[in-house]
């Protein structure tokens, strides 16, 4: 059986359109049939969305390889964490976008292209919340202003026994981050050459200066098509953009 991102008994979710619930009770001595419940479609498409980081096997959370332009290698996934591995300034942040809402789980895995010549760091952070407050998550979160944001960079998940075993902050040359159409989840990509080289520093990062910084380097293609990717493999069905 695939690994599944779950703690504990999974719970079943619902993904059809509606769900019939049949029961039998005793009632003056004789038994009546229960009316079945009714879970309206965008409801179930709501409840199935909000559990794919548990219910969805990590290989298909973190696929082994991804196409986009260049295609990537994941190297390695880590043990779903809490949202302490997320600097304060992220946690912060997503309370201001979207109040109501919080951060449940993150999810982490790193990838490098074929020619290894970047390493990107892909999470996925689970976000709790009513359907209206979500929302607010598709629509406030400001990836482009955000990505100028130094104190909201994660950190990079460096990868035991791989070519990223010694991938490092330091190395950080940009991040990007997407929500998915429901705000359920936040998906952001951090990426640095793979050669071992300083990334990029706070100053060049707010301005967005620096070679490494233009719209045609690795590390910026990197960030900004691996969380749009991701972020569209958790997007509701039932919610159009």
């Amino acid at each position: 059986m695939p690994e599944r991102w779950w703690v504990g008994a999974a719970a079943s979710v619902v993904v059809g359109a509606a769900v019939a619930v049949g029961a039998v009770l005793a009632t003056s001595g004789s038994a009546q049939a229960v009316k079945p419940v009714v879970v309206p479609s965008t409801q179930a498409a709501d409840e199935s969305v909000r559990a794919m980081w548990r219910t969805k096997p990590v290989e298909q959370v973190f696929p082994e390889t991804v196409t986009l332009g260049s295609q990537y290698v994941r190297l390695g996934v880590t043990a779903a964490a809490g949202c302490d591995v997320l600097p304060k300034g992220f946690v912060s942040e997503l309370a201001v976008d979207a109040p109501g809402t919080s951060c449940v789980r993150v999810l982490r895995a790193t990838y490098t292209d074929v020619t290894q010549t970047v390493f990107a760091t892909v999470g996925v952070v689970v976000v709790g919340g009513d359907p209206v407050a979500r929302d607010k998550v598709w629509r406030e979160w400001s990836p482009d202003a955000d990505a100028k944001r130094p104190e909201l960079m994660p950190d990079v998940f460096p990868v035991p026994g791989t070519v990223a075993a010694h991938f490092a902050d330091r190395q950080r040359v940009v991040w990007n981050s997407q929500a998915s159409n429901d705000g359920s989840y936040l998906v952001y990509a951090v990426s640095g050459f793979a050669d071992g080289r300083a990334g990029s520093s706070d100053a060049q990062l707010r301005a967005g200066s620096g070679k490494a910084l233009v719209a045609d380097s690795p590390p910026v293609q990197a960030a900004s098509g691996l969380s749009d990717l991701f972020a569209t493999e958790f997007a509701n069905p039932e919610k159009g953009q």
